[in-house]
């Protein structure tokens, strides 16, 4: 049939070209965004899920976030717990050197430095949070990674709940390296009492059993004016300093001799002067010996061991930790990148597909109005016709 009011060909031309523009526009956006997925309708059931695996990636990324920030603060700890054994360390040589018999020295200082080094674990305990003056740390620390089919399998626990490492923490506490000062009392009257002591006459101090076996005879001549205690002191110290012994004064006004080191003492009598007669200084029946000098150290060795134990332990929580924390770390790396894959299946523009169909497109346009052309000189056709 021939008609000029209906160009059947030209509408079907037009319909094609309209296809075809539509065509090539989604493949110029495909290529331009490099997106398969544009819009809601492209895909509708693929976008659902493309857009989980993009939140799953987005959760895992701010998981590994969480994880190398976990893993920072655990490694803070682990510094802080290496000084402290380090220290340990130093405290263990003092309580060795304390408890040995042949120690010479003065186990006041080697006391004073343990004192300071426990305050100093005190200190740095405090700073990483356990123990202290700061406990923040020692709590069970949930870090959220993400990836499991659950909360709790989402995150990695690491277990520090008690894990305080102060000096009262690792049984520390009121340990000492010192030896025991153990004073042996000579007399029975205040010498205070009396102004002048020895006058005419003088005093003999018998000392054995000294540091290496050694003995020494003291003795205090209150030549023929006498001594002051004060005079009678400070000749006694000078006499005995080589041996880490000194003498003085009990809260009784009472002689009395102090030593770290291991001593017996014994007093012979006075002789000369009234005031030594009258306060009659003399040797006690049994007289005190420092056999205690090296109990405190022994006692901090055994303490000082304990405490490493314990230090281990919390170590080993700490290190625990972090390999936690570094694995799941691995495994969110690797999801990430699987789920990546996965959603680029899904969403991403397969770029060679898209520029065929870009070309296929172009072709399909550049026919479809050379068509279009022919179908609309077609009714032309009909005036021929109508011609006489």
């Amino acid at each position: 049939m021939i008609s000029i009011q209906t160009n059947y060909a030209s509408l079907v031309g037009e319909q094609n070209l309209s296809l075809n523009n539509a065509f090539q526009t989604k493949t110029i956006e495909s290529l331009t965004s490099g997106y398969r997925i544009n819009s809601s309708g492209d895909d509708p059931a693929g976008l659902a899920v493309a857009n989980q695996y993009a939140s799953d990636i987005a959760q895992l990324t701010q998981g590994v976030i969480n994880g190398n920030s976990g893993v920072s603060m655990l490694q803070i700890m682990d510094g802080g717990l290496s000084n402290i054994g380090t220290m340990l360390d130093r405290m263990q040589t003092l309580a060795t050197e304390s408890a040995s018999n042949t120690f010479t020295g003065n186990r006041g200082t080697l006391d004073a430095e343990f004192q300071t080094l426990k305050s100093e674990i005190d200190r740095e305990a405090g700073s990483i949070g356990l123990g202290g003056t700061d406990t923040t740390n020692a709590a069970n620390l949930a870090v959220y990674i993400g990836g499991g089919d659950s909360q709790t399998d989402s995150q990695v626990t690491v277990g520090l709940a008690g894990q305080t490492v102060d000096s009262a923490s690792l049984g520390l506490a009121g340990i000492s390296v010192s030896g025991a000062t153990n004073s042996l009392t000579v007399g029975a009257i205040d010498l205070n009492s009396s102004a002048l002591l020895l006058q005419g006459g003088s005093q003999t101090f018998n000392f054995t059993n000294l540091p290496g076996g050694a003995s020494a005879a003291v003795t205090v001549s209150g030549g023929s004016t006498g001594v002051t205690t004060s005079q009678a002191l400070a000749s006694l110290d000078s006499q005995l300093s080589p041996f880490g012994i000194t003498a003085s004064l009990d809260s009784n006004g009472f002689l009395e001799f102090q030593s770290n080191n291991t001593f017996t003492a014994a007093a012979a009598a006075g002789t000369g002067g009234s005031a030594l007669t009258a306060v009659a200084v003399a040797a006690p029946s049994t007289p005190d010996v420092n056999t205690t000098g090296t109990a405190n150290a022994l006692a901090a060795v055994t303490a000082i061991d304990k405490a490493i134990q314990t230090l281990g332990n919390v170590q080993g929580a700490v290190g625990a930790g972090e390999n936690d924390l570094n694995y799941a770390i691995g495994l969110a790396t690797s999801q990430i990148t699987n789920f990546s894959s996965a959603e680029s299946q899904i969403r991403d523009a397969d770029i060679a597909t898209e520029a065929a169909n870009l070309t296929k497109a172009q072709v399909l346009q550049q026919a479809s109005v050379a068509a279009m052309a022919q179908a609309n000189a077609a009714p032309q056709t009909v005036l021929k016709l109508l011609q006489s």
